[in-house]
Protein backbone atom coordinates (compact mmCIF):
# COMPACT_ATOMS: atom_id res chain seq x y z
CA UNK A 1 0.00 0.00 0.00
CA UNK A 2 3.05 2.28 0.06
CA UNK A 3 2.66 2.95 -3.64
CA UNK A 4 -0.96 4.05 -3.14
CA UNK A 5 -0.01 6.26 -0.22
CA UNK A 6 2.78 7.91 -2.21
CA UNK A 7 0.54 8.34 -5.26
CA UNK A 8 -2.23 9.94 -3.20
CA UNK A 9 0.13 12.24 -1.33
CA UNK A 10 1.83 13.41 -4.52
CA UNK A 11 -1.50 13.87 -6.29
CA UNK A 12 -2.96 15.85 -3.39
CA UNK A 13 0.19 17.96 -3.21
CA UNK A 14 0.14 18.66 -6.94
CA UNK A 15 -3.55 19.57 -6.90
CA UNK A 16 -2.97 21.82 -3.89
CA UNK A 17 -0.16 23.59 -5.76
CA UNK A 18 -2.39 24.09 -8.81
CA UNK A 19 -5.14 25.38 -6.50
CA UNK A 20 -2.66 27.84 -5.00
CA UNK A 21 -1.62 29.09 -8.45
CA UNK A 22 -5.25 29.45 -9.57
CA UNK A 23 -6.05 31.30 -6.34
CA UNK A 24 -3.16 33.71 -6.86
CA UNK A 25 -4.28 34.26 -10.46
CA UNK A 26 -7.84 34.89 -9.30
CA UNK A 27 -6.85 37.42 -6.64
CA UNK A 28 -4.36 39.29 -8.80
CA UNK A 29 -6.70 39.46 -11.79
CA UNK A 30 -9.55 40.69 -9.62
CA UNK A 31 -7.64 43.37 -7.73
CA UNK A 32 -5.28 44.62 -10.42
CA UNK A 33 -7.88 44.71 -13.16
CA UNK A 34 -5.19 44.01 -15.76
CA UNK A 35 -6.88 40.90 -17.07
CA UNK A 36 -10.24 39.20 -16.79
CA UNK A 37 -10.09 35.51 -15.88
CA UNK A 38 -13.67 34.35 -15.27
CA UNK A 39 -12.97 30.62 -14.92
CA UNK A 40 -10.70 30.79 -11.88
CA UNK A 41 -13.52 30.62 -9.32
CA UNK A 42 -14.98 27.44 -10.79
CA UNK A 43 -11.58 25.81 -11.27
CA UNK A 44 -10.65 26.67 -7.68
CA UNK A 45 -13.92 25.18 -6.40
CA UNK A 46 -13.41 21.99 -8.39
CA UNK A 47 -9.77 21.67 -7.34
CA UNK A 48 -10.62 22.30 -3.69
CA UNK A 49 -13.15 19.47 -3.63
CA UNK A 50 -10.69 17.08 -5.28
CA UNK A 51 -7.87 18.10 -2.90
CA UNK A 52 -10.13 17.40 0.09
CA UNK A 53 -11.18 13.93 -1.10
CA UNK A 54 -7.73 12.85 -2.33
CA UNK A 55 -6.21 14.20 0.89
CA UNK A 56 -8.81 12.35 2.96
CA UNK A 57 -7.99 9.16 1.07
CA UNK A 58 -4.26 9.72 1.68
CA UNK A 59 -4.95 10.21 5.40
CA UNK A 60 -7.07 7.05 5.39
CA UNK A 61 -4.35 4.99 3.74
CA UNK A 62 -1.82 6.39 6.20
CA UNK A 63 -4.16 5.68 9.11
CA UNK A 64 -4.01 9.25 10.38
CA UNK A 65 -7.69 10.11 10.66
CA UNK A 66 -8.70 11.25 14.12
CA UNK A 67 -9.61 8.48 16.56
CA UNK A 68 -10.84 8.65 20.11
CA UNK A 69 -9.34 5.54 21.61
CA UNK A 70 -8.52 6.58 25.17
CA UNK A 71 -11.31 4.35 26.53
CA UNK A 72 -10.57 1.44 24.21
CA UNK A 73 -6.90 1.42 25.26
CA UNK A 74 -7.95 0.64 28.83
CA UNK A 75 -9.72 -2.56 27.77
CA UNK A 76 -8.11 -6.01 27.44
CA UNK A 77 -6.28 -6.67 24.16
CA UNK A 78 -8.87 -9.16 22.89
CA UNK A 79 -11.68 -6.63 23.39
CA UNK A 80 -9.61 -3.96 21.64
CA UNK A 81 -9.28 -6.22 18.60
CA UNK A 82 -13.03 -6.82 18.48
CA UNK A 83 -13.85 -3.13 18.86
CA UNK A 84 -11.27 -2.23 16.21
CA UNK A 85 -12.81 -4.75 13.83
CA UNK A 86 -16.33 -3.45 14.51
CA UNK A 87 -15.26 0.15 13.94
CA UNK A 88 -13.46 -0.80 10.73
CA UNK A 89 -16.53 -2.65 9.46
CA UNK A 90 -18.70 0.35 10.34
CA UNK A 91 -16.40 2.71 8.48
CA UNK A 92 -16.31 0.33 5.50
CA UNK A 93 -20.12 0.18 5.46
CA UNK A 94 -20.33 3.96 5.57
CA UNK A 95 -17.82 4.30 2.73
CA UNK A 96 -19.72 1.77 0.61
CA UNK A 97 -22.94 3.72 1.14
CA UNK A 98 -21.14 6.96 0.36
CA UNK A 99 -19.72 5.59 -2.89
CA UNK A 100 -23.10 4.20 -3.93
CA UNK A 101 -25.06 7.39 -3.28
CA UNK A 102 -22.37 9.66 -4.72
CA UNK A 103 -22.36 7.52 -7.86
CA UNK A 104 -26.13 7.92 -8.10
CA UNK A 105 -25.68 11.69 -7.91
CA UNK A 106 -22.99 11.55 -10.61
CA UNK A 107 -25.34 9.59 -12.87
CA UNK A 108 -28.28 11.93 -12.34
CA UNK A 109 -26.53 15.32 -12.44
CA UNK A 110 -26.88 17.17 -15.71
CA UNK A 111 -25.84 20.73 -14.87
CA UNK A 112 -22.61 22.33 -16.03
CA UNK A 113 -20.23 24.97 -14.76
CA UNK A 114 -21.06 28.23 -16.50
CA UNK A 115 -17.62 29.43 -17.56
CA UNK A 116 -15.92 26.05 -17.93
CA UNK A 117 -18.72 24.36 -19.86
CA UNK A 118 -17.79 21.27 -17.86
CA UNK A 119 -20.25 18.95 -16.15
CA UNK A 120 -20.74 19.34 -12.41
CA UNK A 121 -20.51 15.54 -12.31
CA UNK A 122 -16.76 15.90 -11.93
CA UNK A 123 -17.29 17.56 -8.56
CA UNK A 124 -19.35 14.64 -7.28
CA UNK A 125 -17.01 12.15 -8.93
CA UNK A 126 -14.38 13.27 -6.42
CA UNK A 127 -16.53 11.76 -3.66
CA UNK A 128 -16.75 8.44 -5.52
CA UNK A 129 -13.01 8.35 -6.17
CA UNK A 130 -11.98 9.57 -2.72
CA UNK A 131 -14.29 7.26 -0.77
CA UNK A 132 -13.32 4.29 -2.99
CA UNK A 133 -9.65 4.98 -2.35
CA UNK A 134 -10.34 5.26 1.38
CA UNK A 135 -12.09 1.90 1.22
CA UNK A 136 -9.13 0.41 -0.66
CA UNK A 137 -6.77 1.80 1.98
CA UNK A 138 -8.98 0.43 4.74
CA UNK A 139 -8.91 -3.06 3.22
CA UNK A 140 -5.16 -2.82 2.70
CA UNK A 141 -4.71 -1.68 6.29
CA UNK A 142 -6.76 -4.62 7.55
CA UNK A 143 -4.69 -7.01 5.49
CA UNK A 144 -1.46 -5.50 6.77
CA UNK A 145 -2.69 -5.57 10.37
CA UNK A 146 -3.74 -9.20 10.00
CA UNK A 147 -0.34 -10.15 8.58
CA UNK A 148 1.45 -8.32 11.42
CA UNK A 149 -0.70 -10.02 14.05
CA UNK A 150 -0.10 -13.46 12.52
CA UNK A 151 3.61 -12.78 12.46
CA UNK A 152 3.57 -11.85 16.14
CA UNK A 153 1.35 -14.76 17.13
CA UNK A 154 -1.47 -12.51 18.32
CA UNK A 155 -5.15 -13.08 17.51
Amino acid sequence: MRWLRALLEWTAGFLLFVLFVVGILQVTSRYTGLMFVPWTEEVARLLFVWVVWIGAAAAGVRGSHIRFDFLVERLPRSVQVWIGTAVTLGVAGFLILLVYHAYEIVRSTSSTFITLNLSVKYTYLSVVVGASLMLLGLVGGLRGRSERQQGQGEP
